[in-house]
């Protein structure tokens, strides 16, 4: 494979990667990341190739410069994604380690027991 087919595979897997985190489509994004990766390795192996016989073109170089950039968006990105679906969860389910309301939260008193303030007008 050369160096331009794996760079353009890489390239057309990135843009369908941004396509797919702005539609926030999980499917596409999925298989997306699958090829984009699949892509990166063959990238990696012909350029293991051309490291070994000499340099690369500057055009060459801006382009997988262009690539890095594009990728530390993209990585940035996903984790602005995975935290406003942690927040969102968080807002749907109680975390699973949260003390009761009454009970537990009272150092281990029974919880039917009324409250201190209550207690003492009785």
């Amino acid at each position: 494979m050369q160096l331009e087919d794996a760079l353009s595979a890489v390239e057309k897997h990135l843009d369908g990667v941004s396509a797919a985190l702005l539609a926030a489509d999980p499917q596409a994004l999925e298989s997306g990341s699958a090829q984009l990766r699949n892509a990166s390795a063959q990238l990696s192996q012909v350029m293991a190739q051309i490291q070994r016989q000499g340099a690369l073109p500057a055009a060459m170089q801006k382009r997988l410069q262009a690539v890095g950039a594009m990728l530390a968006v993209q990585r940035e990105s996903l984790a602005r994604l995975a935290a406003i679906t942690d927040r969102q969860v968080a807002g749907l389910l109680p975390p699973a380690d949260a003390a009761a309301t009454y009970g537990r939260a009272m150092g281990g008193r029974n919880a039917g027991s009324v409250a201190r303030i209550y207690r003492s007008a009785s």
